[in-house]
């Protein structure tokens, strides 16, 4: 096909070059604005259910939601919390330490989570992945703080449970142990989750960026006691499992609310 550039192009003609253009240009353009100048953006959004706990471990606590991609595909490398009590300024800084599975499955009557160790994932372009969180210390700092302070009373369990046939004996010797009292006395120290408001704060980091999104939640009188029971717990769990004796750790659920900007 010849083109003469002499004679002038119809109206017709130039309006198909101009819209042939166009179907090549726009491609291009919105390739080169997804690539380089629209930003990612990372959501959360909650389930507005927080679980606190209370054990061994620590103070420590688990976040239900999902986050969201929009615009590109987003990586998280890294997600951290961290928690503020209000009344004091006492804070607790935790990591990612757990998946909790969203699905409950039915084991021989029993309805169970599944979990997984935390690790980075992808969330494509416009998409939302479930990220049941639980954040513990990946320091092992309060562990290493209870086991020095439990260790000389843990180290008399083998000896009790020589002497006493029976959970209910042992339990009395046990209890009335100067070094009970001692050990009790310093974990009531550690334990964290006090009657008041407390502000929470999750830190997502993806790429080069941080995302920090803030919310409140607040122990009431019930929750308080509930995990204050586990101080009690800590220290009995060990003569427990020497006389077969069934662990009885209490969670303690509270609204997840959104900070007013």
């Amino acid at each position: 096909m010849k083109f003469d550039f002499a004679v002038p192009m119809t109206f017709y003609e130039l309006l198909a070059i101009v819209l042939a253009a166009v179907a090549i240009i726009i491609p291009i353009v919105q390739a080169i604005w997804k690539r380089w100048i629209i930003a990612p953006k990372l959501n959360f959004l909650p389930t507005g259910r927080v679980t606190l706990f209370f054990n061994q471990s620590g103070s420590y606590l688990r976040v239900d939601g999902v986050y969201e991609a929009q615009n590109k595909p987003i990586a998280v490398k890294n997600i951290s919390i961290k928690v503020t009590r209000k009344k004091d300024d006492q804070k607790l800084n935790l990591s990612w330490s757990s998946f909790i599975s969203p699905v409950n499955q039915s084991m021989v009557g029993n309805y169970l989570q599944t979990t997984e160790s935390a690790h980075p994932f992808r969330i494509e372009a416009d998409s939302i992945m479930s990220a049941f969180t639980e954040f513990g210390d990946s320091f092992d700092s309060f562990g290493k703080t209870f086991r020095a302070n439990t260790a000389a009373l843990f180290k008399q369990i083998p000896g009790i449970r020589m002497v006493n046939n029976t959970y209910e004996e042992a339990l009395q010797q046990y209890k009335a142990s100067p070094d009970y009292t001692t050990a009790r006395t310093r974990l009531e120290k550690e334990f964290f989750w006090e009657i008041g408001k407390y502000s929470l704060e999750i830190t997502a980091e993806f790429g080069e960026k941080r995302k920090v999104f803030q919310y409140e939640i607040s122990v009431g009188e019930y929750e308080h006691n509930r995990l204050a029971e586990n101080v009690d717990e800590a220290l009995l769990s060990p003569l427990k499992s020497a006389y077969g004796v069934t662990w009885d750790y209490h969670a303690a659920y509270v609204e997840l609310h959104a900070t007013e900007k």
